[in-house]
């Protein structure tokens, strides 16, 4: 029998919300469960009010569901904006003497002593361990597994410490086992399996250093920071240079000067650092330079709202940088797309010698999943720098070739000398003024469109073949949209949807040919003006029905597009 249960963690930024959720997460990864995470915080190192839900199951699972079933409310504003909220029955987990719950409906309050656990632990900051002891308990989880995460993730405090918060968690785990004996919590159990837990960040940091990255800069930038820090974490076992530059400006060229050397390159940034990279994109297109860009999406315009989500950068990435040159743009919809996409993106960068845009999101990037596990040998690292006996001489780093694409050798190769330069130039790398040498050039740059257009699949089709409405989603819409092509083939309505990664060359004819007989088509995305939308009837000719827009920082979930879906067909 399938379960599905939400469990809601909420409270301030600096009450230690992040590691009590993550070690939550490993534990229900390690038993078996199928999970998705996602997190809503705020612009704050202290403050404000942040939560983190987590859905759990026995079937994979692709976004998150608006109502929660368990609130751990770790301060009254918790229950004060949630409790209306909440599923019927409900459980509500907090401290006794500092949150206080009005009960409506069918809630279960667990009012626990978990401050004067955590004192008489050793120290009030062992909170959070009581909660968790609590939760393993109400779970029907090990405790053992619960203090053997404890153990590895406190291994560099101080043994006191270390045994202070086992102590703590155990106290708690027994305090709701003697007093909440017969409480039933719909999580069924599960074949005991390791899985894998991993967010976006974390699939697109792998994909790109098992894609061969050598070199990464970056000025920091939320969301998409921690994809610079996670590889940084690891750039010295795996030999990869990590700059944090002075700005945006800088970390675009540092990329293209290591990559004009040889050594795969990339940056990592959002919109508004997007913006100062301009230039140097519209370089890399000039030169010929490989470089992937990752761009992780936020509200804008300027600031806007930081560490929320949006889509509302897909017309920047389509047309960045002065003059015209081809570009690969993908958007990955899950973490394990966002791994195979990375390595793709670093291979097509030196194939092509094109800069690749990875268009990403808060979303997608602060988000968990469950995976059974990623096959490196599914998308494999694949060299296109020229060999010197490859290499016919004179070498002409700009040689006009069918395809386009001219032998790629790299500053510092053995006997190879060359020239790259951001005016007009003729194969040899010179400054030329002449018509006829601007002309072949542009054509020879745009002729690399033909193969770039074969690369990677088409949008992905899901659901009955006939349906009559037609969802279409792009990027990390894809979850959400999915659960409600499930939710309403459950209801027997004719459904199904499409799903782009691969943006940019557009797959023109793939497009066509699902839409065409379509009589309904239903654009699913996270901006105001229905981008994805416009370049979709832009390049296939095909009208679309009234989209669905959502523009208030938040990602989709299965009811909003319901909603929306049911006020659209009246």
């Amino acid at each position: 029998m399938s379960f599905d249960l939400t469990i809601m963690i909420a409270g301030e930024a600096g009450q230690g919300l992040n590691t009590l959720s993550s070690i939550l997460l490993k534990m229900l990864a390690q038993s078996g469960y199928h999970l998705f995470a996602s997190q809503d915080y705020m612009s704050r190192i202290r403050g404000g009010h942040n939560f983190t839900k987590i859905r759990v199951s026995n079937k994979p699972l692709y976004s998150s569901v608006s109502a929660s079933h368990l609130l751990v409310a770790l301060n009254q504003e918790s229950v004060d904006l949630h409790l209306n909220h909440l599923s019927s029955p409900s459980i509500i987990v907090h401290d006794l003497d500092t949150v206080q719950v009005n009960k409506t409906g069918e809630i279960c309050d667990i009012a626990a002593p978990i401050r004067k656990i955590a004192v008489d632990s050793g120290n009030a900051l062992y909170g959070n361990s009581v909660v968790l002891g609590i939760l393993t308990a109400l779970l029907k989880l090990e405790l053992t597994g619960l203090t053997d995460i404890l153990k590895a993730s406190f291994v560099k405090k101080a043994a006191k410490d270390r045994k202070g918060n086992i102590k703590a968690a155990t106290e708690g785990f027994r305090y709701l086992s003697d007093n909440f004996q017969n409480l039933n919590i719909p999580l069924g159990r599960v074949k005991e399996k390791n899985r894998m837990l991993i967010s976006g960040t974390e699939s697109i940091a792998l994909g790109m250093m098992a894609g061969g990255l050598r070199f990464i800069s970056a000025y920091p930038m939320s969301p998409s920071t921690g994809i610079f820090t996670y590889i940084t974490s690891k750039a010295g076992r795996l030999g990869i240079v990590s700059e944090q530059a002075e700005d945006e400006i800088a970390a675009c060229n540092m990329a293209m000067g290591a990559s004009a050397a040889g050594a795969r390159s990339a940056v990592t940034t959002s919109g508004g650092g997007l913006s100062l990279m301009c230039e140097g994109i519209s370089l890399s297109g000039m030169a010929e330079i490989p470089l992937v860009i990752i761009n992780m999406q936020r509200p804008g315009p300027a600031t806007g709202f930081p560490t929320r989500t949006a889509q509302e950068d897909l017309d920047l990435v389509l047309h960045i940088g002065h003059g015209e040159f081809p570009r690969f743009i993908f958007a990955p919809g899950t973490a394990e797309e966002a791994f195979y996409t990375s390595i793709k993106a670093m291979n097509l960068a030196e194939k092509y010698q094109v800069p690749v845009f990875i268009l990403g999101d808060q979303h997608l990037a602060d988000s968990y999943v469950t995976l059974d596990r990623l096959n490196a040998n599914k998308v494999k690292y694949k060299s296109y720098l020229a060999e010197n006996g490859a290499l016919k001489k004179p070498y002409l780093r700009y040689k006009i070739t069918r395809s386009g694409v001219s032998p790629l050798a790299h500053y510092g190769q053995d006997k190879i000398h060359f020239i790259v330069d951001s005016h007009i130039h003729t194969e040899d790398g010179h400054i030329s003024e002449e018509m006829n040498v601007a002309k072949k050039m542009v054509e020879k740059r745009f002729r690399k469109l033909n193969g770039m257009k074969k690369e990677f699949s088409g949008p992905q089709y899901y659901g009955p073949k006939n349906a009559k409405t037609l969802f279409v989603s792009w990027g990390s819409t894809y979850g959400a949209v999915r659960e409600t092509i499930d939710c309403l083939l459950a209801e027997k309505k004719s459904v199904a949807m499409v799903h782009y990664n691969k943006i940019w060359p557009f797959p023109v004819e793939e497009s066509i040919e699902i839409l065409k007989s379509r009589k309904d088509i239903c654009v699913v995305e996270n901006n105001y003006q229905g981008q994805f939308e416009r370049l979709l009837q832009r390049e296939t000719n095909i009208k679309t029905g009234k989209p669905v827009l959502r523009y208030d920082g938040r990602p989709f979930d299965v009811q909003f597009i319901i909603d929306m879906f049911e006020k659209r067909q009246k």
